[in-house]
């Protein structure tokens, strides 16, 4: 047993003159403290794994647990950040950050400790009293993954968090979430349509088809770390599963990723 499983798991949703199965018969198993990047055409289903992951969507069908437990609503085992940041723009960064912790009924004084220590982590100390305004997508995003550590749940999904980012921002976060994992051990499910992305990331990909979603192949990601992207390795697996995709698309007669 994994430490969350996603087992015979169906999503279907319902419109006014038809049902879209969303998801179908789909199985996942994920080893505690792994990293692991789902990839797949749009529209496969990515996203509502997540949300039913979190909580926050019911499987038509199926079960999930997370440390042999059931997911049935929100939990605060999981925390899920989204590639729209989310952050209340009433609140500075410092009370952004801070806010799972005031809703866990913290004192003050240590919160604000807390999350000063989240905020170093992210390198962005001298800004705790700035507000979303101020701040630059990559620095918000910074403080979205900041509150999500915060809470401290046991596993973090994230959803194409970097995706709206420039190249270079968009690698700079990728480290930076990369030595939070190694340090804080966390388990992490995160979405992507970049293949470098997930290569660079991962210990494990996940790639998925659609009509409807399921996993159609698993890519592990043995190479050292620091990684490099121009390594001759590297490129062999963006090749491989850029072929696998292409595949995909092909038989389902999409074109994008």
């Amino acid at each position: 047993m994994g430490f969350v499983e996603v087992e015979a798991v169906k999503k279907i949703f319902y419109g006014e003159k038809k049902e879209v199965v969303a998801l179908d018969n789909l199985y996942l198993t994920v080893n505690e403290g792994e990293f692991l990047c789902i990839v797949g055409p749009t529209g496969c289903g990515k996203t509502s794994l997540l949300r039913l992951i979190a909580g926050l969507e019911k499987p038509s069908a199926g079960k999930i647990l997370i440390a042999d437990k059931m997911v049935d609503g929100i939990s605060r085992d999981v925390t899920l950040v989204f590639q729209q940041y989310s952050l209340f723009p009433w609140r500075n960064v410092l009370n952004n950050v801070a806010f799972g912790l005031e809703m866990k009924g913290m004192q003050k004084s240590e919160r604000y400790d807390y999350a000063r220590g989240l905020i170093e982590l992210m390198g962005l100390t001298g800004f705790e009293n700035a507000y979303p305004y101020e701040l630059s997508g990559g620095m918000q995003q910074r403080i979205a993954i900041a509150r999500a550590l915060a809470y401290n749940s046991k596993v973090l999904l994230l959803d194409e968090p970097f995706g709206a980012l420039d190249e270079r921002t968009r690698h700079r976060l990728q480290e930076q979430l990369l030595e939070i994992w190694e340090r804080e051990k966390k388990t992490i499910i995160f979405v992507t349509h970049n293949i470098d992305e997930a290569i660079f990331l991962a210990t494990r990909v996940l790639i998925m088809r659609d009509r409807p979603g399921r996993i159609e192949k698993e890519v592990k990601v043995n190479l050292k770390k620091p990684r490099d992207r121009r390594s001759r390795e590297f490129l062999q697996l963006h090749i491989k599963i850029r072929e696998i995709l292409e595949t995909i698309l092909t038989e389902s007669g999409g074109n994008n990723v």
